[in-house]
């Protein structure tokens, strides 16, 4: 029965995961069921998915090849019935489109696994199951280094999609020191960070390192804004040279903005009221936000650049003890935006653009306004402007930027030599500092 199930689900994620050209199609996209090559949640049901290493829940879903570490995957079901969900995993290239590849090249022994860990909540007025998987297993293991996809489905039903997160595994091959430095630009030397880079790569054999070396430059953890395909300026024997004036450079931004819901018993920092409705549950108001004022940077001690993470203070277990409550955020504006719309982003929208983080205008209030349903624990955010037909936010109109902004960048080095039929992910580097 295993090796049939392998096989189907092996069939299924072949059909049901479509090359970039497709997932380009709006019509298609923007289709709730549409399975999309990033984090996404498609069932309303399914809350606080959560991809990071083993023993560290706030770090980057990054492991490294051939070593004792483990991806870790969480997630809370709201239905509140235990259902039975199996997962695989997809390997992608660097622009994150499906490889070249056979599962069965990249996954072993087998190609889909089960989640068997599930506990049900205790002593929570919104009741729900949580379930926990490890990766890699003695049932489904990864064999090479690059973009994956982990995707979640019901067992009995793998067209059903629970949720797709991204993670990666490295296999370190090269070197990267990097620096954030004000542009050259004079007008833009307030406002805006320019991230240089070289990257060294004796531990490779490269015969045309501009095609065989591509470089992905993260902020935070925004995938809109991110800066693709690089390509060096200048090559000096094993040094790779990115230092472009005016191509890697990013809007400074705005310290995050953060709030408190480790309790529901008092009202913590941000926390305006708590309210319980025996119908609709928990509803915590937090205190009216600012726009904030262009022309001063707020340096924010809790800043987590734009993380959250899972905690209680009213029980003695988070993950089946921590509440839900809807949580209400309101932005004092003149006027609607006419030129685009608002969203919350950060990791309690999973840095996606998604329906529910879209703020609404209240004309009686006189400002913006949304609810998200969230799980116990400490929240970064932000409010970032998304304008008409465009797929990059901003952030001048809510947050304004400055360069001295402590952001966190992360470069992604991939290898393909010439003739290789796969993106390996030589190097994950995060650099976390203030600008010089």
């Amino acid at each position: 029965m295993k090796k049939l199930f392998t096989f189907l689900m092996g069939m299924v994620a072949i059909m049901m995961v479509l090359p970039a050209s497709s997932q380009t199609d709006p019509a298609e996209y923007y289709q709730k069921d549409f399975v999309r090559n990033s984090n996404y949640i498609y069932k309303d049901y399914i809350r606080t998915v959560l991809v990071h290493p083993d023993g560290a829940p706030m770090a980057k879903p990054v492991v490294q090849l051939g070593m004792p570490e483990h991806i870790v995957f969480s997630f809370d079901d709201l239905s509140n019935d235990y259902k039975k969900f199996g997962y695989t995993m997809i390997h992608c290239d660097a622009d994150w489109n499906e490889s070249d590849l056979l599962p069965s090249e990249y996954l072993e022994p087998f190609q889909d696994d089960y989640i068997e860990n599930f506990s049900y909540s205790v002593n929570t007025m919104q009741p729900f199951v949580h379930y926990e998987g490890m990766i890699p297993n003695e049932d489904i293991a990864y064999n090479l280094s690059g973009n994956y996809l982990l995707k979640v489905y019901l067992a009995d039903n793998p067209e059903e999609v629970m949720f797709t997160h991204r993670f990666f595994v490295s296999e370190p091959r090269v070197n990267v020191v990097a620096r954030v430095r004000k542009p050259l630009d004079v007008s833009e030397r307030d406002w805006r960070q320019e991230v240089v880079f070289n990257i060294e790569t004796s531990g490779l054999t490269l015969n045309d390192p501009r095609q065989e070396i591509k470089v992905t430059l993260r902020q935070n953890g925004r995938w809109d804004n991110a800066i693709t395909d690089l390509k060096p300026r200048s090559i000096t024997g094993t040094n790779l040279l990115y230092d472009y004036d005016g191509v890697n450079v990013f809007d400074g931004g705005n310290a995050f903005r953060y709030f408190d819901l480790k309790s529901l018993r008092y009202n913590s920092f941000r926390i305006k009221e708590i309210d319980y409705d025996p119908m609709e549950g928990y509803q915590v108001y937090l205190h009216h936000d600012e726009v904030k004022n262009k022309n001063v940077f707020e340096y924010v001690q809790e800043s987590i650049n734009g993380r959250f993470l899972i905690k209680t203070d009213d029980m003695e277990v988070d993950n089946t003890m921590a509440d839900y409550a809807q949580v209400h955020f309101f932005l004092p504006y003149d006027y609607p935006l006419a030129t685009g719309k608002l969203y919350l982003m950060g990791g309690l929208t999973y840095w996606q653009f998604i329906p529910e983080a879209e703020l609404q205008y209240n004309y009686d209030r006189k400002g913006y306004e949304a609810s998200l349903l969230l799980k116990q624990g400490f929240y970064n955010y932000q409010y970032l402007f998304l304008p008409n037909n465009a797929t990059q936010a901003e952030a001048e109109l809510t947050e304004g930027n400055f360069f001295d902004t402590n952001n966190e960048y992360t470069f992604f080095v991939y290898y393909r030599p010439i003739g290789g039929r796969y993106d390996r992910l030589v190097n994950v580097t995060t650099i976390l500092t203030f600008p010089e």
